[in-house]
C-alpha cells in the first residue's frame, strides 16, 4: 500500500520537528513535573512527622501514668517493708510491729545517717490516742508523734497503716511490752511539674 501526499500529509503532526522552542517547553514541563514531586514528598514527611509526633506524646503520657502508680505500689509495699525491718521491729515474733524505743533514737538525729537507705519521702508515726487533739512531736513529755525520717524539699503522696507500737516497760522486777495502735505513715516521692 502506498501512501500519497495525502496519507503524508495525515501523520505529519505525529512526526513533526522538534525545535528548541518545543525543548524549552518540554523542559519547562518536566521541571514543573519534578517540583511537583518534591513537593508532595516533603508535604508528605511533614505530615508523617507530625502524626509520628502524636503517637509519641501519647505514649509518654501513658508512661508518666505508669509512673505515678508505679510509685504508689512501691510506696504501699514499702510500708510492711519498713515496719518490719530490724531499725523498727518489736523484738516480739508479730508482723507490723514496731519499738518504740527504736523509733526514739531514729527520730532524733540518727535518722540523717540513714538518709539515702529510705526508699521513701518520710517516715512518720502518730499514737492513736483519744486523749490528744494536736500534734505533739516526741520526745517530750505526752507525744504522740514521731518524725522519723523527712527528705525535706521532696513532695510527696502519703499512704497510711495501722501498726502495733511496743516498748519495754519495767514494774518492780517484771519486765513486759506494753503495747498500744500506732499509725505508720510513708511519703512516696513524686515529680515535681516544673
Amino acid at each position: 500500500m502506498e501512501l500519497g501526499i495525502k496519507g503524508i500529509n495525515k501523520f505529519r503532526h505525529k512526526f513533526r520537528r522538534i525545535t528548541p522552542k518545543h525543548r524549552l517547553e518540554a523542559g519547562k514541563r518536566a521541571q514543573m513535573k519534578i517540583q511537583q514531586m518534591s513537593i508532595m514528598i516533603v508535604t508528605l514527611f511533614f505530615f508523617f512527622m507530625l502524626v509520628g509526633l502524636f503517637f509519641v506524646k501519647i505514649q509518654l503520657s501513658g508512661l508518666q501514668e505508669s509512673s505515678e502508680y508505679f510509685a504508689r505500689e512501691q510506696a504501699i509495699s514499702s510500708i510492711e517493708i519498713i515496719a518490719n525491718m530490724p531499725e523498727f521491729h518489736c523484738t516480739s515474733k508479730e508482723s507490723m510491729c514496731i519499738d518504740e524505743d527504736k523509733i526514739r533514737v531514729l527520730s532524733g538525729n540518727a535518722s540523717k545517717i540513714y538518709g539515702d537507705f529510705w526508699p521513701v519521702a518520710s517516715i512518720e508515726v502518730y499514737k492513736i490516742n483519744t486523749e490528744f487533739d494536736e500534734k505533739i512531736k516526741c520526745p517530750l513529755a505526752n507525744c504522740n508523734y514521731y518524725n522519723v525520717f523527712d527528705n525535706e524539699g521532696k513532695s510527696s503522696q502519703k499512704y497510711s497503716t495501722f501498726v502495733t507500737l511496743c516498748k519495754r516497760v519495767r514494774e518492780g522486777t517484771y519486765v513486759y511490752d506494753k503495747c498500744e495502735i500506732a499509725k505508720l505513715v510513708v511519703g512516696a516521692k513524686i515529680r515535681d511539674e516544673n
